[in-house]
């Protein structure tokens, strides 16, 4: 694919950009496959946390839902002697952060729809790592504003996390 990449000819050329493509997406794919099949079993966490981290680094944005849907699964490390930081608990967090402004969204969605601490704080942990504390406080502030009731509770509870960040 490669050598394709180097050749004179444009058609060649796109081929090959098409082909390298193709297969990074499939690769994308297989990964997030395994996540999900491997998701629900509590002897494979390790493995769910790498398929997780690798589609961050990989910057897979398609699979932005499908992190920020287990956003809050946990990779617990019994056998350490140390606590886990939130990130290192929850792999979707470093790996949404990795992916950008293209997780924002869907974790302000996500957190203005469901109740729970770890969620609330899980997603203000993304929102300040992608944006920042200053820019996460104000866009979750611009959001609890348009939100209805319900969703401007959870939105309360991501912003006192935020702020005690």
């Amino acid at each position: 694919m490669l050598t394709g990449l180097d050749s004179e000819d444009v058609a060649t050329r796109q081929a090959a950009m098409a082909a390298i493509l193709k297969a990074r997406q499939e690769g994308d794919n297989e990964i997030a496959t395994l996540l999900e099949q491997r998701v629900q079993a509590p002897d494979r966490q390790g493995t769910v946390k790498d398929c997780m981290l690798l589609l961050g680094r990989l910057h897979a944005t398609v699979h932005v839902p499908l992190l920020v849907n287990h956003l809050t699964f946990e990779a617990f490390y019994k056998n350490t002697k140390r606590p886990q930081t939130l990130e290192d608990l929850h792999p979707a967090i470093p790996a949404l952060i990795d992916m950008g402004s293209a997780s924002i969204q869907p974790v302000l969605d996500r957190v203005a729809a469901e109740d729970g601490e770890i969620l609330q704080r899980a997603g203000a942990a993304v929102l300040r790592g992608v944006l920042g504390k200053r820019r996460a406080i104000l866009i979750v502030e611009d959001e609890q504003k348009r939100a209805p009731p319900p969703a401007q509770a959870r939105l309360a509870g991501v912003l006192e996390f935020l702020r005690a960040s």
